[in-house]
């Protein structure tokens, strides 16, 4: 098991790392942009389950499996990238309360389980994620360890226990800023876009920076 010293320094390390900006933090902001505070919760709920996978696959050594094959890590990538794409221009294309009078286009609802599961696969189908803990968690495991795999997974379930209240305040704060702007049809289509453009941009930058 790990100590406590070992645990304190992965936490208090886990916090600073996700307090940084990242993709996550404004895959967050997108959603929260676009659907609303409750759509920036589900969506920071499903990235940190997605992490959870990738703290199991760390600690089994199915990662480092996986890393060995560069052409699966590509297919993972070209994916997620394609999904993150699909979701901007999916994002373009809809309706909200507020704009609903500007067209007969019907409005789009979002369920708190569908952005969930939004988040879910878009954290699952990172391969950064993966490399990640990859490198980071070994660093904390004693070679001598009789259960190296156990506290891979202990120290990597703090990674996503501290990155979502993190990613729960950016959702917050990015709703109460962005509330200045009003409900009117104008502001709707400016977050809209702002959102769907943000989401298209991560994915092309997932294939352009991984594929350097």
């Amino acid at each position: 098991m790990p100590t406590l010293e070992t645990l304190l320094l992965v936490t208090v390390a886990a916090i600073v790392m996700n307090a940084l900006p990242g993709p996550s933090q404004l895959y967050v902001v997108t959603r929260t942009i676009a659907l609303g505070r409750g759509a920036g919760f589900a969506s920071a709920s499903g990235l940190a389950s997605g992490a959870v996978v990738h703290v199991v696959l760390a600690a089994t050594g199915l990662t480092a499996l996986m890393a060995a094959t560069p052409a699966l890590f590509d297919v993972v990538r070209w994916i997620g990238a394609a999904y993150l794409i699909w979701l901007g221009v999916a994002t373009w294309r809809e309706k909200d309360e507020a704009d609903r009078r500007e067209s007969d286009k019907p409005v789009t609802r979002h369920s708190a389980g569908h952005l969930y599961r939004q988040g879910f696969i878009i954290e699952v189908l990172n391969p950064k994620t993966a490399l990640f803990f990859l490198a980071f968690l070994p660093q904390f495991v004693s070679p001598l360890s009789p259960a190296p795999g156990l506290e891979m997974l202990i120290l990597g379930l703090l990674v996503p226990l501290t990155a979502l209240p993190v990613d729960l305040a950016i959702a917050f704060g990015a709703s109460a800023a962005l509330g200045r702007l009003g409900q009117n049809p104008t502001a709707a289509t400016i977050r809209r876009w702002l959102a769907g453009s943000v989401l298209v941009g991560l994915g092309l930058f997932v294939l352009v920076e991984d594929g350097r």
